[in-house]
């Protein structure tokens, strides 16, 4: 048994294994597409589909029967979106395909037998014609009758003026007239429905007629292969096709227990949009959430040399007009990716244009994460159980890909700058053993529907933190109790005293995550901040909040407020802290709008420990 692999020159090497796998390699004489002999017609079926984000890898399989002989087999049906020169084939090892390549589909002659859909047709024509001729009819006779009703009144009124009034000939007549008129209006009805009905199957046979014409027009392809097979086996091939997508759909139902066990089950779903060309009956499928093609090479960091302005200032304005997209490649090896080389190029670029305002600005501790943290890549693929259906059609489909069951206590969170109510929240864990993608999650607590939200991507293992809604039997405000301001030599000293209220109207007891922020500055000399326990009281002892955004003046208590604590009764917490600053310049924040983004940046990029999405944040 051996293994053979085929190189781009169509060079074969012998190494000796168990199967045989190879990439689309066209080569030998180049025929017009009607010139190439096709062989013989082997029935292939599609056993599995794998989805991107943008495009899906399609796995078709057939049976060869044993033949000594060199033979010529092709495949049919590859769909109109099939992505040029991307099969692949893998096989047994009694197997060998020594040529492979792929042409449009030839039409099969026409031959002398009636089209079925063509006489298909035709029978609903003529069905349309008999019930529309039978209506009509029957509103002949109709109008037939009531002139027979219209030429009876006029000899009635002659016989009345002459008296001569025949009652019992009169009556017959009545009575013929109405169980006449309701047996027409019955039949006039029925056929009237029938005719209908009879359209509304013309119109859907036009449609699907208009359908299949239109696919029709969208050429396909046959794949064509060389193969020799003196035992037989069996062939797999797979080839990309375009117009096929998926987006991830999260389903979050949380059940609240009063002993804290509070229960979650996770369902995530794929909504997929097939319109391949092609359907898939009785596939495995599975969901890709990473981008097929992207560089496999890790980024390359390449030593920064700086120096001052005045000693090359040449330098220092083109370093500030240099864009990395339009850089010449100066000596690109030959072997080099072009577009690795490029995107080296554009990263150490724009790494270099931040550590040099690291240098040259004043300011205190940055914290940056590169540009790709907010990119939605967790390079998961998830399998969903059992073999399914996905049809070619403008619907898109909805598949169950997994549900899991989680547990853990239920939080408020209570923020007075931001809101006067308290907001539900958890934290769970990934317990799954797969990364978790992004994406949009309806979400429903004690079998209500509480709101929508958006989960970040979550690493196996990593904490995910979901959104409850808003609890409105919990309230907050902040009040500023007191300012008290002093003169130390030549800085100002302004202290400032404030009580956070939490009103729970609920008849439990109710554990709380009470935000509030002291500012920071990046120039201590300019403005300082004296903030410590005996001043804010005792912070939460939370190891990833001590670590991630205490150092940004973000306060965080870990409280339990009793039940039924409202009104003057109130839960209050109370703490103050001090600035110190230049007597002589006020207090001012500058760009706090770019501020707030690169916060928030960093908090629902999975570094702030907020989002969840960098498994815990442990690695800042």
């Amino acid at each position: 048994m051996s293994l053979d692999i085929r190189c781009c020159l169509g060079r074969t090497i012998v190494l000796g294994s168990l199967s045989v796998a190879g990439y689309l390699l066209v080569s030998g004489p180049t025929f017009a597409a009607n010139e190439i002999p096709l062989g013989t017609p082997v029935d292939s079926k599609v056993t599995s589909v794998t989805v991107f984000r943008q495009q899906a890898n399609v796995t078709r399989e057939l049976k060869l029967n044993p033949d000594p002989d060199l033979q010529t087999i092709h495949i049919s049906g590859l769909p109109p979106t099939y992505r040029d020169r991307s099969l692949q084939w893998e096989s047994d090892s009694s197997i060998s395909v020594h040529s492979l390549q792929v042409v449009p589909h030839r039409p099969e002659q026409s031959s002398d037998q009636p089209d079925p859909r063509q006489q298909k047709r035709q029978s609903e024509m003529t069905a349309m014609q008999d019930a529309a001729h039978k209506v009509a009819v029957i509103e002949q006779d109709l109008e037939t009758l009531e002139r027979l009703v219209t030429f009876s009144s006029e000899k009635t009124n002659q016989s009345l003026n002459q008296s001569k009034l025949d009652v019992a000939t009169i009556t017959e007549l009545s009575d013929f007239v109405m169980q006449r008129r309701r047996k027409l209006a019955e039949e006039l009805h029925l056929a009237r429905r029938d005719l209908q009905q009879t359209q509304q199957r013309q119109q859907q046979q036009f449609e699907q007629t208009e359908s299949l014409q239109e696919s029709a027009t969208r050429p396909t392809f046959d794949a064509v292969l060389s193969v020799t097979a003196p035992r037989g086996g069996r062939l797999r091939v797979s080839y990309w096709v375009d117009d096929v997508s998926w987006e991830p759909r999260y389903t979050v139902q949380a059940t609240s227990d009063p002993a804290g066990q509070d229960k979650f089950d996770v369902q995530l779903q794929g909504v997929v949009s097939q319109h391949s060309g092609e359907d898939w009956q009785d596939v495995q499928l599975s969901f890709c959430t990473g981008v097929p093609n992207l560089q496999a090479a890790s980024p390359l960091l390449v030593p920064l040399r700086v120096t001052t302005a005045h000693s090359s200032a040449a330098t220092t304005e083109q370093s500030i007009d240099f864009n990395p997209l339009s850089a010449p490649f100066d000596a690109l090896p030959g072997w080099e990716d072009a577009a690795l080389w490029q995107r080296n190029v554009a990263l150490n670029t724009q790494a270099a244009a931040r550590q040099v305002s690291e240098i040259n600005q004043r300011q205190g501790v940055q914290r940056e994460m590169a540009d790709d943290a907010i990119s939605n890549l967790a390079d998961e693929t998830y399998q969903v159980p059992g073999r399914l259906r996905i049809a070619d059609q403008s619907e898109q489909q909805t598949v169950m890909i997994f549900h899991t069951q989680m547990s853990s206590p239920i939080y408020r969170v209570v923020t007075p700058l931001l809101s006067s109510f308290a907001h539900r929240e958890a934290v769970l864990e990934n317990q799954t053993g797969q990364s978790l993608v992004g994406g949009e999650a309806m979400v429903f607590l004690d079998g209500q529907f509480v709101g929508q939200t958006t989960l970040p991507p979550t690493a196996a293992g990593g904490e995910l933190t979901v959104g409850l809604g808003a609890d409105r039997q919990v309230r907050t405000r902040r009040e500023l109790l007191n300012r008290e301001e002093a003169i130390q030599g030549g800085n100002r000293l302004t202290k400032l005293s404030y009580r956070l209220v939490v009103s729970n109207y609920n008849a439990t007891e109710i554990a709380i995550r009470l935000y509030d922020r002291v500012p920071i500055s990046d120039d201590s000399a300019a403005v300082n901040v004296i903030a410590d326990g005996n001043s804010l009281g005792p912070l939460s002892d939370d190891a990833k909040y001590l670590r991630m955004r205490r150092p940004t003046g973000i306060l965080r208590w870990d409280l339990t407020v009793p039940a039924k604590r409202f009104g003057s009764d109130a839960y209050d917490h109370d703490y103050h802290y001090t600035v110190e600053s230049d007597r002589t310049q006020p207090i001012v924040s500058n760009d706090v709008q770019q501020q707030i983004q690169d916060g928030l940046r960093f908090d629902r990029s999975g570094g702030g420990g907020m989002g969840g999405g960098m498994g815990g944040g442990g690695a800042f």
